[in-house]
């Protein structure tokens, strides 16, 4: 009964998030007019301006919504592999696809420079086939024998990892006063874009669906392969098929917005405190979860330069994920000898 009331306080945490993060800004639209916009289809919107109008539906929405979809999938993402990897500080760029998606974009903007502009408006494409290169590049080299052992996927993960990140910065050299959209790119940002969103979303939730139909799988695997095996479970055909899902996921994630860190830490981790081991329910309550924090965390970028310089800038949401993670990681490491997983 506490797991379904905490359920149903997630879900007001992420109807919250939402009018909030939509109302508030480097511009602020008072909360009852946003309220009133967002439900102009029952209520009148006589007497707000057409400039607020604009702000919430045109520029607010698209981006929270944004926002909630990679929110969720990084959340999902960084769970799953966590179960998989049976290693607490694993996140969707473990494997190097953050690093393939990057070199990707990075490749983009710079073919945008010396042949055409429009190779920008391919960006998310190029970052999606960077990421899912990277993963196949990834599986080819930790397959032994038919086998994938965990250890050596996740070096293969590193070395791919350091390849694409030496080829970004021979992009970013060879970019010369054009490196700072690859540097802004690489900080991840909910700004642009958004003519993707509708497939990506329906990307999103459908392979976040799928994963949810192996949750007694992950249970199991994250006990040990040989308990696994023994109680039927094929592990290696269960890894193939979530890692490639998860990749996607995360691929499709930081295709539209970047490199955004630590939400795949931070909420499986803190769910799985409230709420326990079993994938069941983790599944679910990571993507509200997600959904509702980074959002939040983008709202806080754009608000808080204000506060403090008066200044209309943005901060990238990466950065703010970032100062949330890195105390995290404090966190992880004074409880090391606690069992705050699995």
């Amino acid at each position: 009964m506490k797991k379904y009331f905490h359920i149903l306080l997630l879900i007001v945490v992420l109807f919250i998030s939402f009018i909030v993060s939509t109302s508030l800004g480097s511009v602020n639209v008072p909360l009852k007019d946003t309220f009133r916009i967002l439900t102009s289809f029952f209520f009148d919107t006589s007497g707000i301006t057409t400039v607020s109008r604009d702000i919430i539906v045109k520029i607010r929405i698209p981006r929270v919504f944004l926002g909630m979809f990679v929110g969720a999938a990084l959340s999902v993402s960084g769970l799953v592999f966590q179960a998989l990897l049976k290693n607490p500080l694993a996140d969707p760029y473990t494997l190097g696809i953050s690093a393939g998606a990057s070199f990707g974009a990075a490749l983009a903007i710079f073919l945008s420079y010396v042949i055409d502009a429009y190779f920008k408006t391919l960006l998310p494409v190029f970052a999606f086939g960077g990421a899912v290169s990277t993963m196949f590049f990834v599986y080819f080299l930790a397959r032994t024998k038919g086998r994938v052992q965990m250890l050596t996927i996740i070096l293969s993960g590193v070395i791919v990892s350091y390849l694409f990140s030496s080829g970004l910065v021979l992009i970013m050299s060879l970019a010369g006063d054009r490196s700072h959209e690859i540097i802004y790119w690489l900080m991840g940002s909910l700004a642009g874009f958004h003519r993707y969103m509708i497939p990506a979303a329906a990307t999103i939730l459908v392979l976040s669906g799928f994963t949810f139909l192996f949750n007694k799988d992950l249970d199991l695997i994250a006990l040990g392969d040989e308990r696994a095996i023994s109680l039927g479970v094929n592990t290696d055909s269960i890894r193939l098929i979530l890692f490639s899902t998860t990749s996607l996921i995360t691929a499709t994630a930081v295709s539209l917005t970047g490199t955004i860190g630590f939400v795949g830490l931070i909420i499986p981790h803190s769910m799985r405190l409230v709420f326990g081991p079993k994938h069941r329910v983790l599944i679910p309550v990571s993507i509200i979860s997600g959904a509702a924090f980074l959002p939040l965390s983008d709202m806080i970028g754009r608000v808080l330069p204000g506060i403090l310089f008066g200044s209309g800038l943005e901060i990238p949401v990466g950065v703010i994920t970032s100062l949330f993670g890195s105390p995290f990681f404090i966190f992880l490491l004074l409880k090391g000898k606690k069992k705050l997983w699995f």
